[in-house]
């Protein structure tokens, strides 16, 4: 399966007179259309590297390619058009916008990259929508939905417009265990139809299981990285169950 990110001795630092690492020499590759995890204690540049990879923040120094693109400078207006045409994001939040309707907050990501949705993509969204069983609540605000019904108006705007990868940052995060597990087999069924890489943050352990590959970062630095088939369900708990880390 071919790689669509790659980073290469990625560093990243804040402050100027007291200098803060945040992530020390990380080299690491996505492959297309794999669910990755990242876990790590607060604190250890889960979100920083999140961000890095989504072109969010530059980092420091370091390489990054990206669907064959090298970004690692990062040039403001490039990186927004890249993230527009191939980027959904899933956070925490949901960051929704409580004046507009379900529906409208789904078709966002299309009326910021390429004007009004013609009825064929209004359509595609209502499809989207049912697939995930939001589409009897369209016409509805945020303030007559539920919470979860909120984080699957979410996802189905990351997915909208058929993004390469996705990132997703705790988005499980707000919810109960039951409706966390729920949203989660939703965006891997939704990314693995439409081939999507899907790149996500997680404290939760058993939903890290639940991903293709899991990464364990630490003070800044990849401590543990396998797949979960290779290991087997009961081996990769066994891993994050063991709190030991081996670092190069």
């Amino acid at each position: 399966m071919a790689d669509i990110i790659a980073a290469r001795n990625l560093f990243k630092s804040f402050g100027e007179v007291v200098r803060t690492e945040i992530l020390h020499d990380i080299t690491v590759s996505f492959a297309r259309g794999a669910l990755t995890a990242i876990i790590g204690p607060s604190g250890s540049g889960k979100t920083t590297l999140l961000n890095i990879l989504s072109l969010l923040e530059s980092p420091t120094s370091g390489r990054l390619t990206i669907d064959g693109r090298d970004f690692s400078t990062v040039d403001v207006n490039a990186a927004s058009a890249f993230r527009n045409e191939n980027i959904g994001f899933i956070f925490q939040f949901h960051y929704l916008l409580p004046e507009f309707t379900v529906l409208e907050n789904v078709l966002l990501p299309y009326w910021i990259g390429r004007g009004r949705p013609p009825a064929a993509m209004a359509d595609k969204a209502r499809a989207l929508m049912k697939e995930i069983d939001i589409l009897p609540i369209q016409d509805k605000y945020l303030n007559q939905i539920s919470g979860g019904e909120q984080q699957r108006v979410a996802i189905a705007r990351a997915l909208v417009n058929e993004p390469k990868i996705v990132f997703a940052d705790e988005p499980t995060g707000n919810l109960d265990r039951e409706t966390g597990f729920a949203a989660l087999e939703v965006m891997s069924r939704m990314v693995r139809e439409l081939g999507t890489t899907l790149i996500m943050v997680t404290h939760d352990r058993e939903i890290a299981l639940r991903a293709d590959r899991i990464l364990e970062l630490v003070d800044g630095r990849i401590c543990k990285s396998f797949t979960v088939k290779e290991k087997g369900k009961d081996g990769a708990r066994e891993l994050l169950e063991d709190r030991s880390c081996e670092i190069d």
